[in-house]
Parts: C-alpha cells; sequence; structure tokens
C-alpha cells in the first residue's frame, strides 16, 4: 500500500514537472511571437475589436502588449494567467483524476487525452500565431477564437471518443465527456461575447478538487485570484470573468452529480 501511493506521488509530481516545463514553452513562444508577429500598429485596431466586444469601455484604454506588465501587480496577474492557462489547468485536472484511480494505465490514458486534447490544440494555436492568423497565444481578439475553439472541440471530441472506445476509466471518460461540453458552450457563446476560458477552467478544476478533499477553498480563493488577473490584464470584464467561473461550476457539477448517481 504505501508503495502504491509513492508511485502515485511520484506520478502525479512528475505530471506538475511536465506541465511546468510545458508552461514555460507557452511563455517563450509567447515572447518569440509578438516581436515577431504583432505589428507595432496592431495596438489600436485589435483594441477597437476588442472594446467592441465589451472588454473596455474605450479602445485607447487598451494595449494589445504586455505594458500592463510592467507594474508588480501586472507581473503578479501575468503569473497567474500562466499558471492558470486553461491548457495546464485541463491536464492537472486530468492529472489528478488518474492519481485517484488504482493501476498504471489510468495515467496512460491520461497521457492520451493529454496527447490529443491538449498538445495538438496548442501546437495548432501556436502555428495561427506563427503566421499572423491570430495575433498572440491568448488569443485576445474574439473573432480570432473562432478557428482555435472549433479544432480543439473536434480535438476534444476525438480524445473523448478514444477513451470510449477504449474502455478508459468511467472518471476519466466523464472528465473528458464535461471538458468537452465545456469547449462546446464556450465556442457557442464565444459567437457573441468573449467569456473568459481561463475562468471557467480555474472553476472546472475548483469544483474537481472540491468534490475529491470535501472543502470548496480551492473553489472559492483559486478562481477569484484568476479572475482578478484577467480583468487586470485587461484581458476580460468582470462580468466575462464570473460568467466563464459559472460556466465551469455549473458543468463539472452536474459531472460529478452523474458519477454520484451512477
Amino acid at each position: 500500500m504505501i508503495k502504491a501511493q509513492g508511485r502515485k506521488h511520484r506520478s502525479l509530481w512528475m505530471w506538475v514537472v511536465f506541465s511546468a516545463r510545458i508552461e514555460y514553452g507557452i511563455m517563450i513562444v509567447r515572447e518569440e511571437v509578438y516581436t515577431e508577429v504583432v505589428a507595432p500598429g496592431a495596438s489600436r485596431s485589435s483594441a477597437a475589436h476588442i472594446a467592441r466586444d465589451g472588454d473596455l469601455e474605450s479602445p485607447d484604454s487598451f494595449a494589445l502588449d504586455d505594458a500592463l506588465s510592467s507594474g508588480l501587480d501586472g507581473l503578479v496577474a501575468n503569473a497567474i494567467s500562466q499558471v492558470a492557462s486553461p491548457p495546464i489547468v485541463a491536464a492537472t485536472a486530468m492529472a489528478i483524476t488518474a492519481s485517484t484511480l488504482p493501476g498504471p494505465s489510468a495515467w496512460m490514458w491520461a497521457g492520451t487525452y493529454v496527447s490529443l486534447a491538449i498538445l495538438i490544440p496548442l501546437l495548432y494555436l501556436v502555428c495561427l500565431v506563427q503566421q499572423g492568423i491570430v495575433t498572440d497565444l491568448d488569443v485576445q481578439l474574439r473573432e480570432q477564437r473562432m478557428r482555435p475553439l472549433i479544432f480543439t472541440m473536434v480535438c476534444n471530441g476525438l480524445a473523448w471518443g478514444v477513451l470510449v472506445l477504449g474502455a478508459a476509466p468511467a472518471q476519466l471518460v466523464l472528465l473528458a465527456g464535461a471538458l468537452w461540453v465545456q469547449t462546446v458552450l464556450i465556442f457557442v457563446i464565444t459567437l457573441r461575447w468573449k467569456i473568459s476560458v481561463h475562468c471557467a477552467a480555474a472553476a472546472s478544476l475548483g469544483t474537481l478538487v472540491w468534490s475529491l478533499i470535501g472543502t470548496p477553498w480551492p473553489l472559492l480563493i483559486g478562481v477569484p485570484i484568476v479572475a482578478w488577473s484577467r480583468v487586470l490584464l485587461r484581458r476580460h470584464t468582470l462580468a466575462q470573468t464570473v460568467a466563464g467561473a459559472l460556466l465551469g461550476i455549473a458543468i463539472f457539477a452536474a459531472a460529478l452529480w452523474l458519477v454520484r448517481v451512477q
């Protein structure tokens, strides 16, 4: 029993290190792409689009670059946004779920899902940024979110299907299904409004952790911190972060309820 728990802890730790390396790579790519792709005059025109979507009161108060990160609060907010990026949060949710299941096969299925549903869409997004189709990895402009979201929906659905057909553990199958439903709803909402994907992901993870450890504090503390960072960086309005959080909580609460009634 002790050896089995030790293996689980080591596996979870290795997953955390792997996720951190992915996030570090995202940060490096973001810096390189911004300096090479985003034109100096992009800020004003991009701001007009974001203002129209309800992110800001006026385009003049927005800058597409990272000027807001120069102060201490901006640096902290940027670090929080990086750590709480949706790919990292989704991978963490899958890893936490796998750590509660017996046997190494759970980690194999979790790795399969992460490869198909997270890494491939992330690489696709990097390609879009490098080609100038999308201005940045945060995809700040609502109109530019359609292609990445459609591709992510397809990859998520494929990954979910692989887990179902491969008879993966029910918990992982349900988690994959919940993430797919969440992506679909975010896409539908994004057609008209720029909901916060960061807050939806953070709320989903917080709800999952709540069900595992029996306390809502990770949800009650983590989600407001993520929302604060997104608002401070002017990526979203307060309403968009609240909507994202409510969406994540609703979907994962429903999914966890299904687990209990089965």
